[in-house]
């Protein structure tokens, strides 16, 4: 064999290999708690959904949105449940992260308090922790106290903690008064004599708590994935509404509760807040930028719709993708 021909054929090789190895690379996907409103991420894998629409997952745990946003800035992982306030802080900061969806548009957390504090009133002078700061817990906890008319870092001194069973430990062992709490943890604190002064979901406080998030380059260049991806989470979603008891034993293993109340109230918690059509709804992304643009000048001259792409989830909603699952 000629040596250019020899070279050729092994240049066509390497070429070869190289497209069969990006091609075999994971979609890996991120989820920031350990949460029964991520059932729909875990039951994807699980009952097989992502596999079905030919995508080969890996699925990460990492603790807060923020650092989330770091791995996703380095490319690590590619769809999360990055949340609206790290959206627009990162878009403002020149990133390019986008939400094309919605667990929850709420925010959706218990604000617990300990026994002997009844009243918002009563948090002023105290400290109250959040995962980290910037997290959705952070924010929505800043939200509720100032329509409270708390300010928060002058009346209140909010502090970063961890994950939520560290908030829930720091709540019981008294370093922190009040803490924004989501199932099962919220559970663990009620049952250790702690109290619910508010459920943030009927307090009009709308934030895209946990989002369907990945980066516009993503959404560009992988659009048919991203919406294979949709498509499998709209039917692990289907799956936690209809198949309760098999979510339910999904919830056990990845969350390892076996505790009937916890798991009943985890269960419960997703049922209310979880979307069965994850559109992004505007007000959840608005406050967001409200909220930056009291010490960004540069928020006020942006709109809303420049951190959310809803297109993907409408033309499956035009499709009749969603009416298949629930017209029921």
């Amino acid at each position: 064999m000629k040596p250019v021909l020899r070279y050729l054929l092994c240049l066509m090789f390497c070429w070869h290999a190289q497209g069969a190895n990006a091609s075999a690379e994971p979609l890996v996907i991120g989820y920031s708690a350990v949460s029964s409103v991520f059932l729909p991420f875990w039951i994807g894998k699980e009952a097989g959904f992502y596999k079905k629409e030919g995508i080969d997952t890996q699925l990460v745990y990492i603790a807060s949105s923020t650092t989330m946003a770091q791995a996703m800035f380095a490319r690590q992982v590619a769809i999360s449940s990055v949340n609206s306030g790290s959206v627009v802080t990162s878009t403002l900061q020149g990133g390019d992260l986008v939400l094309m969806g919605a667990v929850m548009n709420a925010a959706a957390f218990y604000i617990m308090t300990r026994p002997e504090i009844a009243s918002v009133q009563e948090l002023k002078g105290k400290r109250i922790g959040v995962t980290r700061l910037g997290s959705s817990s952070d924010f929505a906890v800043r939200e509720y106290l100032q329509k409270n008319k708390l300010n928060p870092g002058r009346d209140v001194n909010i502090v970063q903690i961890g994950g939520m069973p560290e908030l829930a430990a720091a709540l019981n062992n008294g370093s922190i008064s009040a803490a924004p709490l989501s199932a099962p943890s919220s559970y663990v604190a009620e049952q250790r004599g702690n109290r619910i002064i508010a459920n943030l979901a009927n307090e009009g406080i709308y934030f895209v708590i946990a989002g369907l998030t990945t980066t516009r380059r993503y959404l560009r260049e992988q659009r048919s994935e991203a919406k294979a991806f949709l498509r499998a989470f709209g039917r692990a979603t289907h799956f936690m509404f209809q198949q309760k008891d098999e979510a339910k034993k999904l919830l056990t293993k990845y969350a390892k509760i076996d505790d009937a109340g916890m798991l009943d109230g985890s269960m419960k918690y997703a049922y209310d807040f979880t979307e069965k059509i994850p559109l992004v709804r505007r007000e959840g992304v608005q406050v967001v930028l409200d909220q930056e643009a009291a010490r960004n000048p540069q928020a006020r001259d942006i709109t809303a719709e420049r951190f959310f792409d809803n297109s993907l989830v409408q033309e499956l909603i035009n499709e009749g993708f969603y009416k298949s699952l629930w017209v029921k």
